[in-house]
């Protein structure tokens, strides 16, 4: 079959965007199906990555567009690094036990979706017991009755205060900017 059959004829309309289907609907994260990657980065290359799994996630979107929220819980002691010391960098100086670190979260009432299905969220992260302010840029990548799968990239600013009790590499890492890149799907 050559590539001109499934392409649309000249001067006919492309398919309209799904976002007809997001109104009035309240969709949750399908923890199974969450991907959280956080990296740091020299020179454009990533050096250290992870992944962390979620504990649970909401996205509303109502009719008010100025009413759009997204919710991500995530389990710090899952961050599964390349190398032990990002652990320490996104979760804190306390030990690497299960019980020593609060989840990490982060929420947003800004989200601006696009009739491209292109996505911004600005929102804050709770790391640490600390407050960043993380802003996300992304798109729907895949849109049903059911399910939106959401893809969305990010850098995560370098705390401003200098946090105590951490090694001189773990200090030096944690003065960084991380890359954040998340993959989800929600459903209703």
């Amino acid at each position: 079959m050559p590539d001109t059959e499934v392409l649309p004829a000249v001067g006919e309309p492309e398919a309209p965007a799904d976002t007809a289907l997001l109104l009035a609907a309240t969709y949750t994260l399908r923890r199974d199906r969450c991907v959280v990657e956080p990296s740091i980065r020299l020179l454009g290359i990533p050096v250290l990555r992870g992944r962390l799994t979620a504990s649970s996630g909401r996205f509303d979107l109502l009719d008010d567009h100025e009413d759009r929220r997204l919710t991500f819980v995530l389990d710090a002691p899952s961050l599964r690094p390349s190398i032990k010391l990002l652990r320490r960098t996104l979760t804190g100086p306390r030990g690497l036990h299960a019980g020593d670190h609060p989840d990490i979260t982060f929420t947003s009432d800004d989200v601006h979706l696009d009739a491209d299905r292109v996505i911004d969220i600005t929102g804050k992260a709770d790391i640490a017991g600390t407050a960043r302010e993380l802003r996300l840029r992304g798109d729907l990548r895949h849109v049903d009755d059911e399910r939106i799968v959401l893809w969305a990239q990010g850098i995560l600013p370098a705390p401003r205060r200098k946090r105590r009790g951490l090694g001189p590499i773990p200090r030096l890492l944690a003065a960084r900017r991380i890359h954040l890149e998340i993959a989800a799907e929600f459903v209703r």
